[in-house]
Order: structure tokens, then C-alpha cells, then sequence
């Protein structure tokens, strides 16, 4: 259950957050498009699942 820091996607039609890095979907998230915090959305699921 490795966490990081709350971060979310900045691009349109995103509407989780991540703090689990073997998340693949957080992973796919660019650099240049990365936001810290949970950005008042819901915790992915898959990150839930990872715990």
C-alpha cells in the first residue's frame, strides 16, 4: 500500500484523485498535468483497491 501525496489530473473530464503510486491510472497522468491535493473529488477506485 504505497502512498503519495493526494494529486488529480488538471485536464477536462477527470473526477478522482490518487495517493496509491502502483495506480496505473494516476501513473498515466503527465507531469505538466499533475495538481497536488485531492482537488474536492472522490478517491479513485482503484487506489481503494490497492490498499
Amino acid at each position: 500500500m504505497p502512498k503519495v501525496p493526494a494529486f488529480h489530473s488538471k485536464k477536462p473530464n477527470t473526477d478522482v484523485y490518487h495517493d496509491n503510486d502502483k495506480c496505473t491510472e494516476g501513473n498515466n497522468i503527465e507531469p505538466e498535468n499533475r495538481v497536488s491535493g485531492t482537488g474536492g473529488r472522490p478517491r479513485c477506485h482503484r487506489c481503494r483497491s490497492l490498499d
